[in-house]
């Protein structure tokens, strides 16, 4: 499957759209200190509270693209969230699984590559974004509300330089 990709520009805002949805490219410099004030507010939730943010604003977004493109099988579904995550510029990702939860393995992460940049490895893994994003993918893949899924990096690029990998749980 290969995603439609209607950009846009509002000539009186100059926001961009993507398949009618806002959008703004991120940089990995920008998501390194997002990532990194999650962490930071670590005590009050700050890691939950972006991946919470991701799925929630990106959920909509993979349900509506599946309805304007009638795509059935959870195959289908779920490759659009994939193909969205390297539109985005946010990497390359690779996801299996059912409905009962499965896997996603991170090839490149721009997150994590932006991290390693600005701070060095890390003793954990901190990329919070995807597992949002990854969940979302999901719930979108097998017509679940958010919340759905617990996604959890069990190996961060972050921390060993090579792959991130994310354990998928239906709740």
């Amino acid at each position: 499957m290969s995603l439609k990709r209607d950009f846009s520009l509002d000539n009186e805002t100059f926001r961009h759209y993507l398949n009618d949805h806002a959008v703004v490219m991120h940089s990995h410099h920008y998501l390194a200190l997002i990532t990194k004030l999650a962490e930071d507010l670590g005590d009050i939730g700050g890691p939950q509270l972006l991946r919470d943010i991701v799925e929630e604003s990106m959920l909509p977004i993979f349900n509506d693209y599946i309805e304007k493109n009638g795509l059935t099988t959870p195959l289908q579904k779920i490759n659009v969230g994939k193909e969205y995550y390297s539109v985005y510029g946010l990497g390359k990702i690779k996801i299996g699984g059912t409905e009962a939860g499965g896997e996603a393995c991170l090839v490149r992460s721009h997150i994590d590559e932006g991290w390693i940049r600005k701070w060095g490895p890390y003793s954990k893994p901190i990329n919070h974004f995807t597992c949002g994003f990854v969940a979302a993918m999901f719930s979108a893949a097998f017509g679940k509300p958010a919340k759905s899924y617990i996604v959890t990096e069990t190996e961060g690029m972050a921390v060993n330089g090579n792959e991130g990998t994310f354990s998928v749980t239906l709740t």
